[in-house]
């Protein structure tokens, strides 16, 4: 990984990411969404780090194997069952070979498993299982990320899917102590939903009380580089305020970059989600060495961009 000049308050945090030349994020629609993704890769190009980011988060997807009964809900609203991670798992890991691997699941488990100690069973063997995977497939280094918040709104109804997510979080951060690289969105979402909603009952980070807004994303972002890297962030409050200038046309063309290799990975590893590159009935992204000389005339404009003028 080549690696240009960077501010001193970064360095420390941009050498943890040394020999990374992939880093692959696997994740549910929050993931594939993809803001916390292009902003973590915002951070790479501010610091001069030329590790390619692949976006493979998948829309519905769980981290557990769901019976067909829990599936059953998912399948009569949406005409397909939730997808999960297990089915694409070696597929992705063959193909891309990171040596970062970013995981983010637990929002679809939370409201798919059973509200108890079994449905936390189930989700930390989901989470064990792929873990290990990686390390053996090769991975060096995994970073496992608490779920966001889920937003029930005052919803009692719905109270339970937080409280779900909150077991989890709680297993993760357990996991720290066996040495597991754990970031925590959770813990930090939650205190800003509600120190913001103690300010204004209208206050929302996530405006349909699970997709984060980019607010939200940034705030996963932040808490990925500062807890698993040690980044600078102090007054930083978007990816855009990464760059002393054109911040908002390098972020957009970053994120033009993690499409294009969204629609391309998706493509070659395949799933069973409609909708989707790769997925039944879906337009499939470009081949991947048509898609690479695509994405490196998007770095040119990046880095044009980053040495231009005001």
């Amino acid at each position: 990984m080549s690696i240009l000049p960077l501010k001193a308050a970064d360095a420390p945090a941009a050498a943890k990411l040394a020999g990374m030349k992939r880093i692959v994020f696997l994740g549910d629609s929050i993931t594939q969404a993809g803001d916390y993704v292009t902003d973590f890769d915002c951070w790479l190009a501010a610091n001069g780090l030329k590790s390619e980011v692949i976006n493979l988060g998948l829309g519905s997807e769980t981290a557990s194997d769901l019976t067909a009964e829990e599936n059953a809900g998912h399948l009569k609203a949406h005409g397909f069952g939730r997808p999960t991670v297990s089915e694409r798992l070696d597929r992705a890991l063959t193909a891309t070979k990171p040596d970062l691997l970013v995981v983010c699941f637990g929002m679809n488990d939370g409201s798919s498993l059973p509200s108890n100690d079994e449905g936390l069973k189930r989700f930390s063997e989901a989470i064990t299982h792929l873990r290990e995977k990686a390390l053996k497939s090769g991975v060096k280094r995994v970073i496992l990320c608490t779920p966001p918040v889920r937003d029930d709104k005052g919803n009692a109804s719905l109270k339970f899917h937080d409280e779900n997510l909150t077991r989890y979080t709680e297993w993760l951060l357990t996991k720290r102590t066996a040495r597991w690289d754990v970031v925590d969105f959770h813990g930090p979402m939650r205190k800003v939903l509600d120190e913001g909603r103690a300010k204004n009952p209208t206050f929302l980070i996530s405006p349909d009380g699970v997709h984060p807004n980019r607010e939200g994303h940034w705030i996963m972002t932040r808490e990925l580089l500062t807890q698993s890297l040690g980044a600078k962030l102090d007054g930083v409050s978007s990816a855009e305020a990464l760059f002393p200038a054109h911040g908002a046309e390098i972020r957009k063309l970053v994120d033009q970059r993690m499409d294009l290799r969204f629609n391309t990975w998706m493509t070659k590893t395949g799933h069973k989600r409609p909708g989707v590159p790769g997925g039944p009935g879906s337009k499939p992204g470009q081949p991947i060495e048509q898609a690479t000389e695509s994405a490196a005339a998007i770095t040119k404009q990046v880095e044009a961009l980053m040495t231009a003028k005001p």
